[in-house]
């Protein structure tokens, strides 16, 4: 029996008209996997704030420069009198108006009109926050 069964078997010859391998393959894959809408929108999303973000951080230009006034007092050394010299400590110079100033009382200084603070004082910043207690016992 088990012969007539093997000569049974051995007259069957493939017949592929009606199946296609690579289109049940390709079918197989597509109904195994389930379409995620949420990527779809995330990967939507993302392309539209790229360009967004990247017309917010372009370099805008820079706003006119703003001058401030600031008042710069002078103090002239006395003139040299009348003579036929000329002395380099009696011209209008860095060093003639700074010895000007060391040899004037503190009352001739002229005071500015008021204090210029360039930069405002505050609490000083810190790269790290303070150190938990227990290391510091």
């Amino acid at each position: 029996m088990s012969e007539s069964f093997i000569e049974r078997l051995s007259r069957f010859t493939p017949d592929a008209g009606g199946l296609d391998r690579d289109s049940l393959l390709y079918a197989a894959g597509r109904a195994s996997a389930r379409p995620n809408r949420r990527w779809i929108a995330l990967a939507a999303a993302l392309a539209v704030i790229q360009p967004l973000s990247l017309l917010i951080l372009w370099p805008h230009p820079a706003p006119p420069a703003r001058y401030v006034h600031v008042p710069v007092f002078v103090v002239r050394p006395p003139t040299a009198v009348a003579s036929g010299t000329f002395d380099a400590s009696d011209s209008p110079g860095v060093w003639s108006a700074r010895q000007s100033l060391l040899e004037s009382e503190p009352e001739d200084i002229p005071v500015p009109v008021r204090a210029i603070t360039f930069v405002e004082s505050g609490p000083p910043l810190r790269a790290f926050g303070p150190p938990p207690p227990s290391i510091l016992n």
